[in-house]
């Protein structure tokens, strides 16, 4: 009787396994994080250098690991601010990596003259998403208009990357800009979203955990560009106030999500 019940459970412990894929996350400064699922990975925007006392950066430690030893198969960036962006970095790895691709906006690709075969330029013309496949990611980027009015100009992409059975959404430099009713335009709540990473800042609003439900609906958020300066009573306060969301706060933090 006992036979009859093994290729059920061969089946059952395929789709759990399945199910169950975890993906590995490095933190390297700012809004920077390594992504990996052991076939695949991606960094995004993790190669920029000291900017100021508000910002973290990798060191030249994490810089020699990213380049040596991790080996993301594509460098994502969200847009060409120093603390997000470093072309000379960006350079240096897909010199030592050379089947490794880069995207981004055209601010930042136009910067990587000599890689011109293996840039990928976002449009950020509108809200259209643009999806490539690297390995067996497919990676979506679209326009998602940097938060400040000062920053009109800048083109800051966000990307919905597709890890098999999970999709990761990193949003870069945003806010909810509900005056121009930004996340009603991108509709990301249809993409099955599994981890948000998001600017702390966007926790501050009042309402931001209904406006993540509404506009997200993730599973999971990590707050990110938290500065090395902010007082540990406010970060405290913010903390408490979602004790879901992992705050990254420490330079080569690992998260297993």
């Amino acid at each position: 009787m006992l036979l009859k019940y093994i290729p059920l459970a061969l089946i059952c412990y395929c789709i759990s396994g399945f199910s169950q894929e975890k993906i590995s996350l490095v933190y390297t400064g700012n809004m920077g994080v390594y992504l990996s699922n052991k076939e695949s990975s991606v960094l995004i925007d993790g190669l920029h250098t000291r900017y100021g006392d508000d910002y973290l950066f990798p060191s030249a430690k994490i810089i020699d690991t990213l380049l040596t030893q991790l080996q993301p198969d594509a460098i994502l960036f969200t847009h060409y601010h120093r603390d997000h962006f470093s072309a000379s970095l960006a350079a240096d790895y897909l010199t030592t990596n050379t089947k490794a691709v880069l995207l981004g906006p055209n601010q930042v690709t136009r910067e990587i003259k000599k890689f011109k075969d293996r840039t990928f330029s976002i449009a950020t013309n509108n809200y259209i998403k643009q999806t490539i496949k690297v390995k067996d990611l497919k990676i979506t980027g679209v326009k998602i208009d940097h938060a400040g009015k000062r920053h009109f100009s800048v083109e800051n992409v966000g990307y919905i990357i597709n890890f098999k059975t999970k999709n990761i959404l990193h949003i870069g430099d945003t806010n909810w800009m509900e005056d121009i009713r930004l996340f009603d335009q991108l509709d990301l709540s249809k993409e099955k979203i599994d981890i948000a990473i998001l600017p702390y800042w966007m926790l501050l609003q009042t309402d931001a955990s209904q406006l993540i439900k509404k506009h997200m609906n993730p599973k999971q958020v990590i707050a990110t560009h938290i500065s090395p300066r902010i007082k540990q009573q406010e970060l405290q306060d913010i903390k408490k106030q979602y004790p879901e969301i992992h705050f990254l706060t420490t330079l080569e933090e690992k998260l297993h999500l």
